[in-house]
């Protein structure tokens, strides 16, 4: 076997993610920096409030210019920190400025050595890529903030330069990025599994997740969800409430299908998400050609539906229990008695202009449906509201156009919460989003003819305020112990892995699923040799971490290299050490200077929760 390499990185105890070190090249600049104006500046065009940075107080060097430099990398790497996450990079700590020093074969520059956040699968070609941006942007504003005036154009910069090659080398749905914050918030252990999917938590209390969909779903449910038309067909067999609908292949279909159900009608592709093609208040023959042929552009299957009194309602399932409850109400702007239907979509727009383009919400339309909607409501787009008085610029709220959301989790009938869970259950999902269309989710479905228009898989997260403020109650449903199993750690040679192997037999009588690993043998709860296809300590503690199996782990030090690796948890239940030396990592048949075990002791004793014993 052969030491196996990973593109992931470790943990050593001075962050609370994986980290890395980089060095920066710093250029000397005035030394009457506006820091307030600086610091104005970054919060009015990124929204970054200044912290304190976490510099060690060994490093912090009494001269002017160098304290300026070690204010600009501070801010450095707030701003490259903010700049990854607007690329969905979850990186939620700016770092720490361990030292810097003047280039002596450069005069007027500056190294700083860093550490920041290394996420698992992003190339450093990449993270050295957007540390540059920043580095660039940051010196750029000190010595001269009137070049970027143009702020626009400065965000489309950022947004091509850096934003999109960091997106490319991580793809993530709108859920990712405030589950993982959540997540890093709880104290809940995660990693990047490459192509935009995590694991939540180690060993048998672990998760794998991509986007809101968990590993744990049933995979024939996500199927048959995406498939409106079968998914009802469940439903209705299960005896849950759903539309009245057909499959139609042509036009003619179609008219043969209103003729039995009436109208209004509702057409939509059976197989698209996000409101895309969907046409309601269909009430003649030639809005229902239209709508036909919108929905049979996206799909081959286009569904006839009789349109249901009421709006939709989105209710969260997580494990059997709801989460939250909301209604779902298009976009709309809220009157003033004072300003026009199209002064009202420009001034909110404008709002919306002041923020980074990535991170704005779609424009408020002017466009011939806005002025449909406004038309239904017997307004146009120079009507004056009335203070307080919503007008709708869509039909229904979709991902697509947006929306507002109205939580009615304390109204919602305790019977439409019972089918939401019946329905999640029925198709197998541990996380779903049920729309239930009702004109009154205060009274129970079957009073008010309230049905189930949708069961999704994958429920975006984390954007409106009933998401946001419940994503704990999620993460808590998923991962009730927080994803953590115990890891202990024994530090030596032969005697270490006695000692290890003895708390191995103690765990197995209990009944809990013991692992033991080394540098070079694993043993399965039973003692038995379990053959791992590579060695290290490292690679063999990551392939027990994502085994399902491992209740509690423990881990043999034989040499130091977690030392030039790190470890690859972020916090250790127990170190114990047999007070025998340490052999070389690159070369066990060599024991490590004595400095190596004493450094090792120290890195170990950040990382465990409780004192060290010393068995030696």
């Amino acid at each position: 076997m052969t030491q196996a390499v990973f593109p992931v990185a470790g943990f050593y105890g001075r962050l609370g993610q994986p980290e890395q070190i980089l060095c920066l090249r710093l250029t000397t600049c005035s030394e009457s920096i506006d820091w307030p104006a600086l610091d104005n500046w970054l919060h009015e065009k990124f929204q970054l409030v200044q912290q304190s940075p976490a510099l060690k107080e060994e490093n912090v060097v009494a001269h002017s210019l160098a304290d300026n430099m070690g204010k600009l990398c501070w801010r450095i790497m707030l701003l490259a920190a903010f700049l990854q996450r607007a690329a969905s990079i979850p990186v939620f700590e700016p770092g720490k400025l361990l030292s810097w020093q003047a280039d002596e074969t450069r005069p007027g520059s500056w190294f700083a050595s860093i550490s920041v956040v290394q996420i698992d699968h992003v190339p450093k070609s990449m993270t050295r890529l957007v540390y540059e941006g920043a580095t660039l942007l940051i010196m750029g504003v000190a010595t001269g903030p009137n070049q970027f005036a143009n702020v626009e154009a400065l965000y489309q910069q950022l947004d091509i330069k850096v934003l999109q090659p960091l997106r490319s080398v991580m793809t993530v749905g709108k859920s990712t990025l405030p589950l993982l914050a959540c997540a890093y918030e709880r104290g809940i252990p995660w990693r990047h599994l490459g192509a935009g999917m995590f694991q939540l938590g180690w060993g048998s209390e672990s998760l794998r997740m991509h986007n809101s969909k968990v590993g744990s779903d049933s995979a024939l449910g996500v199927a048959v969800a995406q498939n409106k038309w079968v998914a009802a067909e469940w439903m209705r067999r299960a005896g849950l409430p759903v539309p009245q609908h057909r499959l139609a292949v042509n036009e003619k279909e179609a008219r043969a299908i209103q003729a039995v159900l009436g109208w209004p009608l509702v057409v939509k592709p059976a197989d698209r998400d996000r409101g895309e093609g969907v046409s309601v208040d269909i009430t003649n023959e030639s809005q229902l050609v239209i709508a036909f042929q919108q929905a049979a552009a996206l799909s081959s299957l286009v569904l006839v539906e009789r349109q249901v009194v009421g709006v939709c309602h989105r209710l969260l399932v997580v494990r059997g229990q709801l989460i939250y409850a909301v209604k779902r109400l298009p976009v709309a702007v809220c009157g003033d008695g004072k300003h026009r239907v199209d002064e009202l979509i420009t001034a909110t727009n404008m709002t919306q202009m002041d923020i980074p383009s990535w991170a704005r919400a779609p424009l408020y339309p002017i466009d011939d449906l806005t002025k449909a909607c406004l038309h239904r409501a017997d307004q146009d787009i120079a009507s004056v509201p009335a203070a307080g008085v919503w007008v709708k610029l869509r039909p229904f709220e979709s991902t697509q156009w947006g929306g507002l959301d109205e939580d009615v989790s304390t109204t919602l009938h305790p019977d439409n919460a019972a089918i939401a869970c019946r329905a999640a259950a029925l198709f197998g999902l541990d996380m779903a989003g049920i729309d239930i269309i009702s004109p009154d989710i205060s009274r129970p479905w079957h009073e008010n003819g309230a049905v189930i228009n949708e069961v999704n898989a994958a429920p975006v997260l984390g954007q409106g305020d009933s998401s946001s403020r419940t994503l704990p109650q999620v993460l808590n449903r998923l991962l009730p112990r927080r994803g953590r199993i115990c890891i202990e750690a024994y530090v030596g040679a032969d005697k270490a892995m006695t000692m290890a192997q003895n708390r191995q037999q103690i765990l197995q009588s209990q009944g809990v699923a013991c692992y033991v690993t080394s540098h070079t043998t694993t043993l399965d709860p039973s003692g038995a040799l379990m053959v791992i296809a590579h060695d290290g300590l490292f690679a063999r503690c990551l392939s027990l971490l994502e085994d399902k199996a491992v209740q509690f782990l423990v881990i043999v030090i034989q040499t130091d290299e977690l030392l030039h690796l790190g470890l690859p948890v972020d916090t250790l239940t127990r170190v114990v050490t047999s007070g025998e030396p340490l052999a070389l990592y690159d070369d066990v048949e060599k024991a490590a200077p004595a400095v190596n075990a004493d450094q090792m002791m120290v890195f170990l004793k950040r990382l465990s929760s409780i004192h060290m014993l010393d068995f030696g």
